[in-house]
Order: C-alpha cells, then structure tokens, then sequence
C-alpha cells in the first residue's frame, strides 16, 4: 500500500468542513460492512467515549495523517448505579471531558489535534450507509440542524429536565422558542407534547452510522498504532498483530509495515548487538522493557498530577505504543513511547463538610487481574437504620446512628457508607464512617456521619426521626481509593512485562509475585535491605528461580542458570525489588500502605519512588549495552562451570579484586 493510501474496501468520509489547504477530518468507514466490526472502525470505548480510526485527508482523499476520534458517550455514565450515578450530571462530564483534553494538550508532544470540537459540541452526525456521506439530524422546515439543547432555562419553559443537574440530554430544532422541538437522547428521558422521537426525524427506513449521535464534544488525538501487548510480545520475540476491524486487517503504513520493513533490515528493530548472539539480544530486551514501564508511569504520573484524581481502571489497554521513524540503520524500538490511551473511570464523590477525597469506579466493569480486590468492594443493599442523636456543630450537624443488614459487610474505618433514608416527602443522604469497637449485636453497625448541611426543614425531619427504624434505608460502602490503586495496576503490568512468556500465564506469574512479596515482608527487619532479603529467599528454596527467574523475559528457551549468566544476579533482585514494592499494602516494604495512601493535592506523587528506581535500573542495564561486556560474561561463565573441577587439581587462585560483574553493574 502506497503512503497516503487508504487500507482497500475503505473511504474517508468527511466530518469537519475543509480547512486551510483543503484538509479535512474524515472517519475511515467500510464500503461494505465486516461481518464483525461493521462500517465504522472502533477502536475502543472508555468510560466517557467511543474512540474511532479516522485520518486528515487532503482534497485528493489521501490519508496525511492517522487520527483517533473521540467521541463523548453519556451511556455509561447514565447506565451507572448507586451513588457513582449520583455523583454525575451532564455538567460535571463536560467538565471532566475539557479537563481531559487539557491534560493531554499539556503532556507533551504533539499528539492532541486542538478544535472547537473540545468545548463546542458539533451537531450530531451520522453516516449514511447507502451513500458513504455525512449527515445530521435537520429540522425539515429550516434546513438546519438539530442541536445538543444545554440551556437550562430554555428546556425548563419546556417542560423537560435541565441539562446543568441531570443525565437527560434533548437535541432542539433551530426556529422560535415557542415552536421549537425536542428530541430525547437518553433512555428513559421524558417526553410530552413538545417532544418527538428521532426516527420521526431522520426517517423510519434510513440506515444511519451512530458517529456522533447525540451532538457530544469531540477530541481528536494522533493514532499510535500499536498496542502495549503487542509491543510487549514483539519485544519478548512472540508473535504480534496489526490492527484489526473484526476480521479485517488493517495494515496501516505508518506502523505495521515499517515496523515489517524494519524488522527484516534492521535485526528486529534493536541495537547492533541484535545480531550478536543470545547475551545482546536478552540485555538489550530487559533494557526495553525497563523503559517501556518507565514510560508508562510517566505517563500516568503526569495525567494524574494534571486532573488530580486516580484511574481506578488501568490496564495493557489503557496504553498505545508510538514509535517514531529512525535514520537509516538505527535502532527504531528504542524510538517506542508508551502513551495513555484512556483517561480512566475514577469519579469523584463530594462529601460537603468532609476533607477526604474518595472515587467510585464508573460504569458497569467486568473485575480484572489488574484491578486490586477492593476497587470492586462496593457492597449494596438495604437495611434498617435507626438515628441515635443528632448533633449541632456550627452550622452542619452530625448524625450518631445504628445500622443493620443481612448481608455479611466488613467496612473499615476508611470506608465510607453512603445511607439513603426517607423521611418526609424526600430522601436523604448522609455520608458516615463505621464505628468498628461499638457494634452490640451480629449484623449490627455503629455509624457517625462526617458534618452535613441540611435545609432547616429537612434537619427538623431528621430530628424528628431519632429513635425510629427507618426501613428500607439503601447503603453502599464506598471504600476509600486512589492512585495506590493505579501503582498495583502498574504493577500487575510489571509482572505482566517481566515475568509471563508462553510456558507462564499471567495470574500464575502474579501469583509467585505475591507470594515473594509476602514472604520478603515475613523477613523484614528493618535492616536488610529488600534485594538481599529477596537474594536469601532464592538461595534457600531454589524452585523461586524456577518461577521468578530472568529466564521468563523472553520466548526463548533458557534455563534460570543460562539466564543468571546473561543478566548480573545483583541486578535481577533489584528489577524484583521493584516489582514487590508496587503491591500497596503488602508489608513494610510496599511504596504505599494502602489504596487510599495518596496526599490530598499531590495523587500523582506515589508513582515517584518507583519512577527513581526505574531510572537507576535503566542506568545499569544501558550500561551493559553500550560497554561491549559480551566477551567477559561469556568467558566469566565458562571459568565458572569449570571451576569446581579445576580447584581439585590446581592450587586456589588469588580472589580478583574485581568481576566484569562488578564493574559493569556495581556494588550495591
């Protein structure tokens, strides 16, 4: 495929007016639909969009330049439950969405593609799949297109919910107030006589591609192309995969054929010792990969210091690889940078009169292996409540109370409970810390709420209510999460990157991870530093090696014995210790003590230990590439096989003062 050619069965299709020079932004759309994907390429969806392939073409229609389109989706958000559906309106996602776009303008690079798009939702747009042409939702009468309606005032004169304080979303006709109409977006949004339905508008029989429906803001970012797990096998030396829609193939020119290209000129795309037998190729793969994860809890360090709040979702494909083009001969996986593909679920619930920040994870998310235990916790249900007293403090007051259920709960003094009661002609809310030591009966829990503000009528309800059950009262225990949640994610890819190749699955690999970690933390003594005390664990049971040995780097075949004399012992206990102290909780030695363990302003300051280490095991492993030490290890481990048998004929040498293994690496 020649450069600026379009993959064959697809066409641009325009969906921003021609610019400057004729260059528009255009969706890459199938002529035919696949039998899997379908028309439009999607490429993923987060908690807050729906992300499509698309590209600048030029007026000629070839691709200058390959695009990620991002598209806001208010369906997650309005399909949540329980207190994370509370915590959200359309206001609040707006909000979220721009903040976004700023954090990713201001991470470098020139990767965000700036538009009106990112505060100005454009009108909502369509495919045609008859005529591969764009199309909106237009009032027949004026010709113009319907448009996302957020003004409050206007809905309100309506009838119809505010956009500010809810998830109701209408598209309005352009025209006169008193004759426009409404069209409801949203599932379950009400309707009445100034309403009408969206086929009534667009036509019962039109076969229409959903780009943008609903009229939502939009960012537009560079496509990176490759995925974090096809990048880490490709560097492990297994198979890997272009991108695919459905069960096409979309061999793009700016990534998959250059990285083919290269890969058969350029000893797989590494360094000169590519080519120079097993010890090059292993060093230079753990150097990789060590940067690999550098970039990544760059990456997530700098977007969380921008928005200040956690991800509560990481995983492989939270990250895309962006690899720039080298000079001729040069080493183009080393031009790989990690960046983040997914600005991640975590919502912020705000607790008036509480200092403690705490995120619910949004939207409806099958658990996963890099997700820690308690960011899934969120237990609901109903029970009894009773309200012991209420307390004046200023002018909130605090709500002293016993809560029942039968479902078994374990809440934490961090956790927060979220208690729903009816009294009055309204529900609610209150926002309390169980009392562990002070239940008296099985079932039974103690709460005090965090100050709360009340209206004056709704505080003479609540009073009134002291001493009565008030059943069903809803709960949740919200527990108290933050960006530790996000450092055990990078974690899981750690041992992910690290440790898994195809004789390791990855849930057994984290597995041994942990078990490692917890037998470093039954040997703590505060005075041992962690690598010789995860150096003692191997050398006392020999089957850790076997596990959790160096060998488990790459595809190839290697005993742990072959792979100690690649890669210094002294180095591999402090890629380990590493590893161990990224699971929060774990013991003494772990970065963080909890998942809720982040300073209040400053979330993105638990990655910074670990980014520290990285960087001094990226010294020491680049400092056996580029020193030429290939010839001292292989001849170091040939004296060492035979070393037992020449000391039974030969008189003990004098201890060298110093090894290539010391030298290259270091003390430490």
């Amino acid at each position: 495929m020649a450069r600026g050619g379009l993959p064959e069965g697809y066409v641009a299709v325009a969906v921003d007016a021609a610019g400057a020079g004729g260059v528009s932004l255009c969706a890459l759309v199938r002529r035919q639909p696949d039998p899997v994907g379908g028309q439009l390429v999607l490429l993923r969806r987060t908690f807050e969009a729906r992300v499509f392939l698309g590209c600048l073409c030029d007026p000629a229609g070839g691709a200058l330049l390959w695009l990620e389109l991002w598209v806001q989706d208010v369906d997650a958000a309005a399909s949540a439950a329980g207190a994370a559906r509370e915590a959200l309106t359309n206001a609040i996602l707006d909000q979220r969405w721009q903040r976004q776009c700023e954090a990713f303008a201001e991470m470098g690079g020139p990767r965000l593609i700036r538009g009106p798009w990112e505060t100005e939702p454009p009108p909502p747009t369509y495919i045609d799949a008859a005529t591969l042409q764009p199309r909106h939702v237009v009032a027949s009468a004026a010709s113009q297109p319907y448009i996302l309606c957020r003004d409050d005032a206007l809905l309100a004169r309506h009838g119809l919910p505010a956009y500010s304080n809810s998830l109701v979303r209408y598209l309005v006709s352009p025209g006169p107030g008193a004759d426009r109409r409404f069209i409801p977006l949203t599932a379950g949004a009400p309707t009445n006589g100034d309403t009408l339905p969206l086929e009534q508008v667009t036509g019962q029989d039109a076969q229409l591609l959903p780009l943008n429906p609903a009229g939502g803001l939009m960012m537009v970012t560079r496509l990176a192309g490759l995925s974090a797990e096809a990048y880490i096998n490709l560097l492990g030396g297994a198979s890997w995969s272009v991108l695919q829609h459905g069960r096409t193939s979309l061999d793009l020119d700016s990534v998959a054929t250059a990285l083919h290209e290269q890969t058969e000129k350029n000893a797989d795309g590494r360094l000169f010792m590519g080519r120079h037998g097993r010890w090059g190729r292993f060093v230079e793969t753990l150097h990789l990969k060590l940067g690999l994860l550098t970039g990544m809890f760059q990456a997530v360090q700098t977007f969380t210091g921008k928005i200040q709040r956690p991800l509560l979702n990481l995983s492989p494909e939270s990250f895309q690889i962006s690899l720039g083009e080298p000079g001729r001969g040069l080493p183009f996986l080393w031009t790989a940078a990690p960046v983040l593909a997914d600005p991640g679920r975590a919502i912020r619930l705000t607790v008036e009169g509480s200092d403690t920040r705490y995120y619910l994870r949004g939207g409806a998310t099958p658990s996963s292996i890099y997700q820690p235990a308690s960011a899934a916790r969120a237990v609901r249900g109903a029970g009894t409540l009773r309200i012991r007293r209420v307390m004046d403090a200023g002018e909130d007051v605090i709500i002293e109370g016993t809560f029942a259920t039968q479902q078994r709960l374990a809440p934490s003094r961090h956790d927060l409970l979220w208690l729903q009661i009816n009294v009055g002609d309204r529900g609610v809310d209150l926002y309390a810390h169980a009392e562990e030591d002070s239940a008296l009966a099985v079932g039974e829990w103690r709460f005090r709420t965090v100050n709360q503000r009340f209206a004056p009528a709704v505080a003479r309800q609540v009073r009134a209510a002291e001493g009565i059950p008030l059943e069903p009262s809803g709960f949740e225990i919200i527990p108290l999460l933050s960006t530790p949640c996000d450092l055990y994610g990078l974690g899981v890819l750690a041992v992910r990157c690290l440790l898994v190749n195809g004789r390791t699955t990855l849930p057994m690999a984290l597995d041994e991870t942990l078990s490692l970690a917890r037998q470093a933390a039954a040997d703590h003594n505060g005075k041992t530093p962690l690598r010789e005390r995860l150096q003692a664990i191997f050398r006392r049971d020999s089957r850790w090696l076997g596990v959790l040995g160096p060998q488990q780097l790459v595809e190839e075949t290697l005993t742990p014995e072959e792979a100690l004399d690649l890669i210094p012992g002294a180095l591999w206990w402090s890629v380990l210790e590493l590893v161990v102290r990224l699971f929060p909780g774990v013991g003494p030695d772990s970065y963080c003590a909890d998942f809720g363990d982040a300073p209040a302003g400053a979330v993105q300051k638990v990655f910074q230990p670990a980014l520290a280490h990285l960087e001094q095991l990226l010294v020491r492993t680049r400092s056996l590439i580029v020193i030429d030490w290939r010839f001292n290890r292989e001849i170091h481990a040939v004296i060492r096989r035979y070393a037992s048998g020449l000391s039974a004929v030969a008189p003990a040498a004098p201890k060298p003062q110093g090894s290539p293994r010391d030298m290259a690496v270091g003390k430490r």
